[in-house]
């Protein structure tokens, strides 16, 4: 386990180093704060990790079909706690969603002003929360397999 987080650990400390001492180091911000604030828990490339948290690569973006599913995506702790300032954040969350999304498309962007209304109520129930939304996924979305926890009670939607 410890040699697998290796490539994270220098990763964000790498990133640390760029954002605090002003260099770049051809790093757009975003994926330093990712390294920084995300990777520990949900991998370099948002892969998860098993029983720690889900995969956000090619997920993400499902979040964005609903408005409670948008919402969500700023109130988990990890988001809503989260020390990085709202105008960074939600630039964040943007491209997070055009880096780890599956569909690529057009989105509407989280803004400064949305992400800090919502980071104010953070989800207490995570749990129920994501149940709630993944049964509100149109018939046609399919979830993939790190998901399947999350989504047990929903069958259908296990690739």
């Amino acid at each position: 386990m410890a040699k697998s987080l290796l490539p994270s650990v220098f990763l964000s400390a790498l990133a640390l180093f760029s954002i605090s001492s002003g260099l770049s180091l051809a790093m757009p911000r975003e994926q330093a704060l990712y390294f920084l604030h995300c990777a520990g828990c949900h991998g370099l490339k948002g892969e998860g990790i098993a029983g720690v948290s889900p995969q956000i690569a090619q997920t993400i973006d499902f979040f964005l079909l609903s408005p409670e599913g948008r919402k969500y995506v700023i109130q988990v702790p990890g988001v809503a706690f989260s020390s990085i300032p709202d105008d960074a954040l939600a630039e964040l969350l943007n491209w997070l969603i055009l880096n780890f999304g599956q569909t690529k498309r057009n989105f509407q962007k989280y803004t400064t002003q949305e992400v800090a209304v919502a980071r104010k109520e953070p989800l207490l129930d995570i749990e129920e929360a994501r149940k709630r939304i993944l049964l509100t996924l149109p018939e046609k979305i399919t979830l993939i397999k790190s998901w399947q926890r999350y989504a047990t009670f929903n069958t259908r939607s296990i690739k």
